[in-house]
């Protein structure tokens, strides 16, 4: 890499080769710290994904509308911060809402929903211009982010074996702070990056829409791998290794060409 290189950018490369050398190290070590296997689970793998992105998203908005009412809308700093009210009391529901959902909805379902709420929410944000849009809109958006990142780990405790539970959320609260300060790394050089040519609100929506998109993309994904899983658990086929279904078809004596019973919840 060279010299050019934004410390973003070398802080990225830096948790790939890590990352890259710490999962080689995991699949040759006689007893490892993670059993990798966790990631073939993919109703696990779409919940941390998506807790991650949203988190991501979390830490990019709060990161971006500070400057931007202060520095933007010429807010103080008590009126500015009078104005999160309103998406800290949507975070803060958003925990009691996805126990809420969970009892209504599968797991994967809620984490699509959330980043459904959070991306298009993260979008409108960065157009609303009028005072009474812009409120509710900031608190839609803590609404979606908040339940993506809050309710991940609940999720992921429906999605494996209860003997990997630990092991799962452990892996969840790395991706977690891992990718949401690498989210905020690249947020700030990209701003930095656009100001000399951009004015700074046009630099803070942009950083918004990307960021929104980038979620929305990754719910759309969730939604049809979902029902990619939905439709082989109709024709028999055999769910993850280490989900519930997988150890309950192993408990009853199911095998490949059992079917689920109409009973039981998908992931």
């Amino acid at each position: 890499m060279g010299a050019e290189a934004s410390p973003a950018a070398r802080g990225g490369a830096f948790i790939a080769v890590a990352a890259a050398l710490f999962a080689r190290r995991e699949l040759r070590a006689r007893h490892p710290l993670i059993d990798l296997g966790l990631f073939r689970n993919t109703p696990y793998v779409l919940v941390t994904g998506t807790g991650t992105v949203t988190n991501m998203g979390y830490a990019v908005t709060v990161f971006v509308s500070t400057p931007y009412l202060q520095q933007v809308r010429g807010l103080s700093p008590l009126e500015a911060g009078v104005v999160f009210l309103a998406p800290a009391a949507l975070v803060a529901l958003s925990g009691p809402l996805g126990a809420r959902l969970s009892g209504h909805m599968r797991p994967v379902s809620v984490m699509a929903l959330a980043g459904a709420l959070a991306g298009t929410g993260m979008i409108v944000l960065s157009l609303a211009t009028a005072w009474w849009l812009y409120v509710p809109v900031f608190a839609w958006c803590g609404l979606g982010l908040g339940l993506g990142w809050t309710f991940a780990g609940v999720a992921t405790q429906q999605v494996v074996s209860p003997e990997r539970a630990g092991e799962a959320s452990g892996v969840l609260l790395t991706f977690l702070v891992t990718l949401g300060g690498v989210a905020l790394a690249a947020a700030a050089s990209a701003i930095t990056a656009m100001l000399p040519e951009r004015s700074p609100d046009a630099a803070y929506d942009a950083i918004l829409r990307c960021g929104g998109a980038v979620i929305l993309a990754a719910s759309a994904v969730v939604l049809v791998v979902r029902h990619r899983l939905a439709d082989a658990a109709e024709i028999g086929e055999v769910p993850p290794t280490g989900s519930p279904r997988s150890a309950g078809a192993r408990a009853h004596g199911g095998g490949a060409g059992s079917r689920p019973s109409h009973g039981r919840r998908l992931p």
